[in-house]
């Protein structure tokens, strides 16, 4: 593989572990809150005494981390995608916060529950709940690296990967859309080009999520304050996804993470997404190292990048 294509996987995983972790001390604050508590938020932060994360140190990421890790590992031990493996693994991952609370890192209650109902028998197909939130967007980018080559194989897997936690269309369409634009920034395709195609294949899942996703490109006019406002920064997927998408395509890669972690609400998950596409467009070089000199996990995401973007070689031949 190009060393350029290969520092692009690892620029993707590096930049949604830096996003989640530049956002988790900011989750669920409105961004006036922030910006009275914290002041503009542009390096990792501990989670503040009393927060939901509170114990979690600057550079450590949530569960969006946790569960795209737990995805793309399940991919390369099965050598390609496999529901049951993605669930297995899930379920060995609840396992241990259901024994130990603090192992939790802010899993939703979508996810959360869809887990426990897999641990107590209910199958990974019937196991997911019709909620419309990103909890199976925010992981879906180890689909888009590995299948970069055919979206149609993008897309049926990030629908599928879904269903075992968030089974509602416009979650579906969200997992579609991330993964779909994941892949086609590592081809370098035009963002805006992209924005139009990840709308396009969601649509299959989800019309209302599509074309609210393309809305959310018309609106790189506007003072960025107003659009992001008008977008909406709540864990619903016809808020979060957009507003990554908006993040990455109007502002440069590190400014793109800094607005996510400060428009407030679920800041976590947009800021992580929009790490996603950023990492797979741009690679690695603009990520300051202020932010990975602490950054949790680093060599476990190189690493999972590099295993992944090997298996890629089989799959795609580039």
């Amino acid at each position: 593989m190009a060393l350029d294509m290969l520092d692009r996987f690892n620029g993707s995983f590096l930049g949604l572990a830096a996003g989640d972790a530049l956002g988790m001390p900011t989750e669920g604050y409105t961004s006036e809150e922030i910006q009275t508590k914290f002041g503009s938020v542009r390096d990792m932060m501990p989670a503040p005494e009393g927060h939901f994360h509170t114990g979690l140190l600057a550079g450590q990421y949530t569960d969006d981390t946790e569960e795209t890790l737990i995805l793309a590992e399940s991919m390369i031990e099965a050598s390609g995608f496999s529901g049951e493996r993605f669930a297995d693994k899930l379920m060995g991952w609840g396992s241990a916060w259901v024994l130990d609370e603090r192992l939790n890192r802010g899993v939703g209650f979508t996810t959360k529950s869809s887990v426990e109902q897999m641990l107590s028998g209910t199958p990974w197909q019937e196991s997911g709940l019709r909620i419309p939130t990103c909890g199976s967007a925010m992981r879906a980018a180890p689909i888009g690296l590995l299948y970069h080559c055919d979206l149609g194989i993008v897309s049926s897997y990030a629908d599928l990967q879904s269903i075992c936690t968030h089974c509602s269309p416009a979650s579906r369409a969200g997992s579609i859309a991330i993964a779909s634009g994941v892949a086609l920034s590592l081809m370098g395709i035009p963002k805006q080009t992209i924005l139009r195609i990840a709308s396009d294949l969601s649509r299959r899942a989800d019309k209302e999520f599509a074309d609210r996703l393309l809305w959310a490109g018309s609106l790189i006019d506007l003072d960025p304050a107003d659009a992001l406002s008008a977008i909406g920064n709540s864990p619903a997927v016809f808020e979060t996804v957009p507003a990554a998408f908006y993040c990455f395509i109007r502002f440069d890669p590190e400014e793109a993470l800094i607005r996510a972690a400060n428009v407030g609400g679920d800041t976590d998950s947009i800021a992580s997404m929009a790490g996603a596409l950023a990492g797979a467009f741009y690679g690695t070089s603009w990520l300051p190292e202020r932010w990975l000199s602490c950054l949790e996990g680093r060599e476990r995401l190189s690493q999972t990048a590099e295993r992944l973007a090997d298996l890629s070689i089989m799959i795609c031949g580039v």
